[in-house]
């Protein structure tokens, strides 16, 4: 404060210093007169003097360098004329790169959903495939389960060993050929999804889009990233499952004890004479086919579940055509396969069957489809049926009561052939039951064991 007072008084005394009260005397036809200018009057003219000789300076400046002046607003101009034109020129660079980009995405996203259809059209194949090779054991545990049960709750019996492989995520631990088959879990569906929340894309739209391309390009890409990835787990899925299947089903065939399942197969791909072709194109020409080295292991997953499903569609048929399942719905068994002691004269002797007491009357189912080779009477057998099912499996029914086919006849699976009675050499009601493989009799409880693992119910 003291020191801006200080200023002030300075100011004063400079201008009391430098203008002090001044007269201007003039002298005119003998007079003398004089004006008075007062310190104001001074500083005013001093202002006005200052402001008029500055404007006539810069003035003069502009007219002596007028054309400098002009020339370094010329070059100003040119610079950010050449400025303006360079941005524009990276603008434009940067919008065709971008552009470039969305084309080359666009193509690379129109390839890759190319190649996802084609492998979802594949996959619809193979699970098509799956369907068909079951359909003929499923029908055979519904007609099972109506015996049982009666017709209308033949729909809620399944097999549990044999599950379908569209009903399937997880199941039992994968049995060995040499040990019996586990039962398995009821196994989640399979679904693909092409988003997590069902959105749809357009992809024109998205070309056009001038907002977060960027972002959602790589949305896009994450999306069907992961529908790849569903696709290929759910062709692990069901490599995995198909195999663990062909196991289980060579298992229950091994447990018959009579053939090897490998041996089986290749009998009855004889039995149906398969008719096959084609060119021979060897896998490296195969490989140049299928487009790369991910195409081409793709495709030999998916030539690898083929095969599995094929020959767990073979031995499916060949265990329909196998007698496993029991001729009777309710018995007690009352003599074994093998050495035994003679109900008649009590001397050991050898039991060619099994025989399963029942009440008069009761029906006897077919254990497999077939032909009857022989309807009538034998010896001690009584009244006998005798079906052939095919790949060296008959079986032979003793001691009815009714016989209800003929031979020659077709019989279905769980089909009605006859009536338990007490005839030829028979100390009461029963069923006398053999099954025989190429012309040698075998153990009927192996082949009804394994069919309780095909045949098994749930609930």
């Amino acid at each position: 404060m003291h020191q801006r007072s200080g200023w002030a008084d300075k100011f004063r005394n400079f201008l009391r210093h430098m203008y002090v009260e001044r007269q201007i005397y003039i002298r005119s036809h003998g007079h003398v007169q004089f004006i008075s200018l007062s310190p104001l009057t001074q500083t005013v003219f001093a202002t006005i003097a200052f402001v008029f000789l500055s404007w006539i300076a810069f003035s003069s400046v502009n007219v002596v360098f007028k054309e400098q002046i002009i020339a370094a607003k010329d070059r100003r101009y040119v610079k950010m004329q050449s400025a303006y034109e360079e941005r524009m020129a990276q603008l434009q660079s940067a919008y065709d790169e971008l552009n470039g980009q969305l084309v080359i995405t666009e193509e690379r996203f129109l390839a890759t959903t190319r190649q996802l259809e084609d492998k979802h059209k594949q996959l619809s194949a193979l699970m098509s495939q799956r369907q068909t090779a079951g359909s003929q054991l499923d029908t055979m545990r519904r007609r099972y389960a109506a015996t049982l049960r009666g017709q209308g709750n033949a729909e809620s019996s399944s097999n549990t060993v044999l599950m379908r492989v569209d009903e399937a995520s997880e199941g039992a631990d994968i049995v060995p050929t040499s040990e019996r088959p586990q039962k398995a879990a009821e196994l989640d569906r399979f679904f693909i999804e092409a988003t997590d929340d069902g959105a749809v894309f357009d992809i024109a739209g998205l070309a056009g889009a001038e907002s977060n391309q960027n972002g959602t390009v790589s949305q896009i890409d994450t999306r069907l990233s992961r529908l790849d990835t569903a696709q290929q787990g759910l062709i692990n899925n069901v490599e995995e499952i198909t195999d663990r299947r062909v196991r289980e089903l060579k298992s229950i065939i091994a447990m018959t004890k009579v053939i090897d399942p490998d041996d089986l197969l290749k009998r009855g791909s004889k039995a149906r004479d398969d008719a096959q072709g084609g060119p021979f194109i060897s896998l490296a020409d195969a490989d140049a086919l299928a487009g790369g080295d991910d195409e081409t292991a793709f495709q030999r997953q998916l030539f690898r579940v083929s095969q599995n499903l094929k020959k767990m569609a073979d031995l499916e048929d060949s265990i329909a055509r196998m007698p496993l399942a029991e001729p009777l719905v309710s018995y007690r068994k009352t003599s074994s396969y093998g050495a035994r002691r003679d109900p008649f004269n009590g001397r050991m002797a050898f039991h060619s069957g099994e025989d399963m007491a029942a009440s008069y009357g009761a029906l006897i189912f077919a254990p497999g489809a077939g032909t009857v080779s022989y309807a009538g009477w034998k010896g001690g057998y009584g009244r006998v049926i005798e079906i052939d099912h095919g790949n060296g499996f008959r079986t032979r029914y003793g001691h009815l009561g009714k016989i209800d086919v003929k031979a020659g006849q077709k019989i279905a699976f769980r089909e009605v052939i006859g009536k338990v009675g007490s005839s030829g050499r028979s100390s009461g009601p029963h069923l006398h039951y053999e099954v025989w493989f190429d012309g040698i009799v075998r153990n009927p409880s192996k082949f009804i064991e394994a069919g309780h693992y095909v045949f098994a119910k749930q609930g």
